[in-house]
């Protein structure tokens, strides 16, 4: 099968998860036996072509006001005239459908197409080529990336996004397949009508280096928690310990590693007690191997954290807040528990309970192993192409050529 993956960027000039999931993705692709190519977009002035594991990779200069990546916060007017271009870009989608009638794919998979714009769906179905697209945020129904608000969740549009938003809306409705990194993501899309025509299926991001290690039998003493990732006020660590000012304090730990907001991490530390470590950046095997659980405290609807996957894989069960697509990757009871988002009085309950009659220890290391097993590379990529297949009009075949 000839698949065209699209998306913002590429892990070299944009460092971002969605970015090294879709190179991924196309590494599996062409392991599979299929042609692949990538469409980006980069900070440069002319179309730049490479070769990467296999996978063609095609790098259109960028067609904006500036180029949104490049870490400069800009005024406010200015950001919102470059998201007004980009909802509906014609120079952009000229460029991108160059490329489609360069590669003549069976198929378009986008991705994040901030940069890209919306009108890359247009230019596809103008040619005949069926379309896939895979949520991995909020972008498209919102500028932010987030529909997420002052802590809380959006349940409609702001003026701005739903002005900004309405070319992503209409031009949705072109969309064959819509695919959610989690059940919740791709719901709020459909909520807020978003990909009216689409089928729809929830799909895991092609993870790596997931397999089950297990860890030592959890230590008698007090409960060791660990909080693994960027350090941002929507992620939660706050609540965290404001929900553990409520226990014992003798009856707990916490290692929090991570780096972000400086002036954040300065109001976490004053916050803290002695029995709280700030590691800074640390790597995940140690990190693991010195905690019992791990606690997802997310404000902000995370659609699919890597950070729980990674914690079942060195054995170790995760508490997770109840935001986003968490709810949808912990096995209550079994790889781990739930709480309620952005409770400080739920999460100090669930905290106590765990340390008081050590639940964690009596989480199977089967149950974490078969949670991971979902994740296996072998088995996403198969549903991968199921869904490909489907939105092409393709029926299965036992093997696939170049």
């Amino acid at each position: 099968m000839r698949i065209l993956l699209a998306n913002t960027g590429h892990p070299a000039t944009i460092k971002g998860g969605a970015e090294a999931a879709v190179l991924d993705l196309g590494h599996a692709l062409v392991a599979r036996g299929h042609h692949v190519a990538l469409a980006v977009h980069h900070a440069g002035a002319e179309l730049e072509e490479s070769d990467d594991g296999g996978v063609r990779v095609y790098a259109l200069p960028n067609r904006n006001l500036y180029f949104g990546f490049d870490g400069r916060r800009r005024p406010a007017p200015l950001r919102l005239a470059w998201h007004g271009v980009d909802s509906a870009n014609p120079l952009m989608a000229r460029a991108f459908g160059e490329i489609l009638d360069r590669e003549k794919p069976d198929l378009l998979n986008t991705h994040v197409v901030v940069g890209l714009s919306q009108l890359v769906w247009r230019e596809a179905r103008r040619r005949g080529v069926p379309i896939v697209h895979y949520l991995h945020e909020y972008g498209t129904m919102c500028p932010r990336g987030s529909a997420f608000r002052d802590g809380h969740l959006c349940k409609r549009p702001c003026a701005s996004c739903s002005l900004l938003t309405r070319p992503r809306k209409r031009l949705s409705a072109l969309v064959n397949t819509v695919v959610g990194v989690s059940r919740f993501t791709l719901q709020r899309h459909l909520d807020w009508g978003f990909f009216p025509n689409a089928r729809q299926a929830v799909l895991p991001n092609i993870f790596h280096g997931l397999s089950f290690r297990g860890r030592a039998p959890a230590k008698s003493g007090p409960l060791r928690l660990g909080y693994f990732g960027r350090l941002i006020p929507d992620k939660g660590a706050h609540v965290l310990l404001q929900a553990l000012q409520a226990i014992p304090a003798e009856s707990w730990t916490l290692d929090i590693a991570g780096t972000g907001d400086e002036t954040y991490i300065e109001q976490l530390k004053r916050e803290a007690g002695r029995n709280v470590r700030f590691l800074g950046w640390t790597g995940a095997a140690p990190f693991f191997a010195g905690i019992d659980v791990l606690v997802v405290p997310s404000i902000w609807p995370d659609p699919q954290p890597r950070v729980i996957f990674e914690a079942f894989s060195h054995g170790v069960p995760v508490l997770g807040s109840s935001a986003g697509g968490i709810p949808e990757q912990i096995d209550e009871g079994e790889t781990g528990w739930l709480f309620d988002a952005g409770s400080v009085e739920s999460l100090a309950a669930a905290a106590a309970t765990l340390a008081a009659d050590r639940s964690d220890r009596r989480i199977r290391p089967a149950s974490l192993e078969r949670r991971l097993a979902r994740l296996a590379p072998e088995r996403v990529i198969a549903e991968y192409e199921r869904v490909y297949q489907e939105a092409s009009g393709v029926a299965s075949a036992p093997s696939c050529t170049a």
